[in-house]
């Protein structure tokens, strides 16, 4: 069934008819008598939080343009995007566009006029939910009235493009005609959740060996000039997170959890119930999809949320558009300022109480010492990363040699407070990121910003060890991992898997199997299950309940797993993300197959009935890196 809409058909202030979408009158010309398309102007961008139109009773007007815009999303000694952009009738283009918010049952009558040389085709203006978009073309000079009613609350958007193409082909100049549509429950008379909308700018392809100019952006700016967000200690925040972007997004946020509220699109949005909200730390947005959560900022000090693909964050997405002495701004990974791009959000939480921290106890703690090395020609002529990981003062496990195990597991126990000993022993600066485990701003891991006034995290310089000092909260399925933002770090393996058990448990690989999935070097496309792109096999019992605990740590690839036999996909249990015990609608049985982005971890509990053998695939576009499981008595 499709969408309801009426079209009101205007040229200049005259009502010429009404008309179902696909029925629109055909223009003798291109364009109307006296038409004069608007000049490129300066875009304006904003923070999402002034809502558009008049409100009068239960109907709200908003009168949008379609205009040229130059966009500086660094600021204006920054790169210039030359973008198509929504403005108020009359106004400056705006980036994202204006911010269309209404309380459930309102009455929508938004009028689209095209200012513009090429017809516009307009999306999302429809009832809301929505079982289907409707395209509405909207030729050039030509002014189109939609009117709908928005009765399902929930985040959602509009959006427009001059090209007959998908909604994840927009990375040129129709990139940024997008704008949030928000339906507030009735309960809601005055929303303080903050909405942010996220974009992606593509240049034409250069020539082979030409950094591609790229611009990603969070309400229409690109970190460092993305908005700085201080915090209340202790008061709950909402967010609605909009991927209106061509690319997908593993969205992370430092420090802490938060619950998922909603999922949705520019058409639906489910809203979840108290018992079905799952708690993440990292969660994975395709193109177009929306997102509300909410978290308790609950730890003093500066915070980083952030897409965890390192392509997106990265200060390198620049090097398209540096000159002279600016290409040397790529390599100041530790400068937080430059080292990063594009989708980030600096978060500063105010003092606060925080005296029921765990790792803020002064019990006697255990110390362990974590050496980062280097491991000569492990990827052709090019070094790999690797650790060694025990407590001081204790003997290393029996059969432990370095070189076999690159990346091994830190096993650690809930409650029990512990001190690190970061030792670089590798020829550049680094820092560890401890993803997932809830501590004190100063031991996060982001050098030039982790920590509060007075007291930031340096970088660990070669030779010099750094002690980070924390107490697990919750048992679950981590990862530690550099957050330079160089990606030969990460790609060469300076990352590994971070398990906390229970008290009194004992981990034991014979049933709880990490599945760490990798990089395989500079410059390779493969995939390392636990630093191999050939795993040896795998070997677990009938009747006994495994617990297969996969994490993604490549620097750029949502991959696919899978534990299948010879007909098909076995089935398994899911048990946990990112740490978190899942909800109980989503905690069930289902086949054993796994979309999985960059920085989620996942957990899943298997028990075969029956001898045999079994594939652990793992696919990357075309590439598998597979391991064989045996299945024995």
């Amino acid at each position: 069934m499709r969408p309801r809409l009426e079209l009101l058909l205007v040229v200049g202030s005259m009502a010429v008819g009404t008309a179902p979408a696909s029925a629109q009158p055909a223009s003798a010309s291109r364009f109307p008598a006296g038409f004069t398309p608007a000049p490129p102007a300066d875009v304006a961008t904003h923070d999402n939080t002034r809502r558009a139109g008049t409100l009068t009773g239960r109907t709200l007007a908003v009168r949008l343009d379609v205009v040229p815009g130059i966009w500086r999303p660094e600021g204006a000694g920054g790169p210039i995007r030359n973008v198509h952009a929504f403005a108020l009738e009359g106004g400056s283009p705006e980036i994202p566009g204006p911010l269309i918010r209404v309380p459930a049952g309102t009455e929508l009558r938004v009028s689209v006029r095209n200012r513009l040389t090429d017809t516009v085709r307009m999306h999302g203006l429809v009832h809301r939910p929505a079982a289907q978009d409707v395209t509405v073309p909207v030729p050039p000079g030509r002014t189109l009235e939609f009117r709908f009613r928005a009765d399902a609350p929930g985040t959602y958007y509009y959006w427009g493009q001059t090209s007959d193409s998908a909604f994840a082909d927009r990375t040129g100049e129709d990139s940024q005609l997008t704008g949030a549509l928000i339906v507030d429950s009735p309960a809601t008379a005055a929303a303080e959740d903050r909405v942010f909308l996220m974009s992606e700018w593509l240049g034409p392809v250069p020539p082979p060996g030409t950094p591609r100019k790229v611009t990603l952006a969070i309400n229409g700016r690109s970190w460092p000039h993305t908005e700085r967000l201080t915090l209340p200690f202790g008061q709950a925040v909402e967010w609605r997170v909009i991927n209106a972007s061509a690319a997908p997004h593993p969205m992370h946020l430092h420090g802490t959890f938060y619950t998922v509220e909603s999922r949705g699109s520019a058409l639906r949005d489910v809203i979840f119930g108290s018992p079905n909200r799952r708690l993440v730390t990292t969660e994975y947005m395709e193109p177009g999809t929306t997102m509300m959560m909410r978290w308790v900022p609950d730890r003093v000090g500066n915070w980083l949320f952030h897409c965890h693909l390192l392509a997106h964050v990265t200060g390198r997405m620049r090097a398209g558009d540096a000159v002279g002495s600016q290409a040397a701004d790529e390599h100041a990974e530790h400068d937080i300022e430059r080292a990063m791009a594009g989708l980030v959000l600096g978060i500063t939480v105010q003092p606060g109480d925080e005296t029921a921290a765990p790792d803020l106890e002064t019990h006697e703690r255990k110390r362990f010492t974590l050496r980062v090395q280097s491991l000569p020609n492990r990827y052709g002529p090019n070094p790999g990363m690797g650790f060694t990981f025990l407590r001081d003062g204790a003997p290393p496990p029996s059969g432990y040699r370095a070189p076999e195990t690159p990346s091994p597991p830190i096993i650690l126990t809930r409650g029990e407070p512990v001190v690190i000993g970061v030792v670089n022993n590798i020829g550049e600066s680094l820092a560890i990121h401890w993803h997932g485990i809830e501590l004190e701003s100063f031991n996060d891991g982001v050098p030039g910003w982790s920590g509060q006034s007075g007291q930031i995290m340096p970088p660990v310089n070669p030779g010099q060890t750094f002690d980070v000092r924390f107490t697990p909260p919750r048992s679950g399925t981590f990862i530690y991992h550099t957050h330079g933002h160089d990606p030969r770090q990460l790609v060469s393996g300076m990352y590994g898997a971070l398990i906390v058990i229970e008290p009194g448990a004992r981990f034991d690989p014979e049933v709880d199997h990490i599945i760490l999935l990798g990089g395989a070097g500079p410059g390779v496309p493969a995939v390392e299950m636990n630093r191999s792109t050939n795993p040896p096999p795998l070997q677990i019992r009938t009747g006994v309940k495994h617990r297969f605990r996969i994490i993604n740590i490549q620097p750029n690839n949502t991959v696919q797993v899978s534990l299948r036999g010879d007909n098909g996909p076995v089935q398994w249990r899911s048990v946990a993300k990112d740490g978190a015990d899942l909800p109980p609608n989503q905690a069930m049985v289902k086949p054993a197959v796994l979309t999985i982005g960059v920085g989620e971890t996942y957990d899943f509990e298997y028990e075969p009935g029956a001898p045999g053998e079994l594939r652990l695939e793992v696919l990357r576009g075309g590439v598998i890196t597979s391991r064989l499981v045996r299945v024995v008595r």
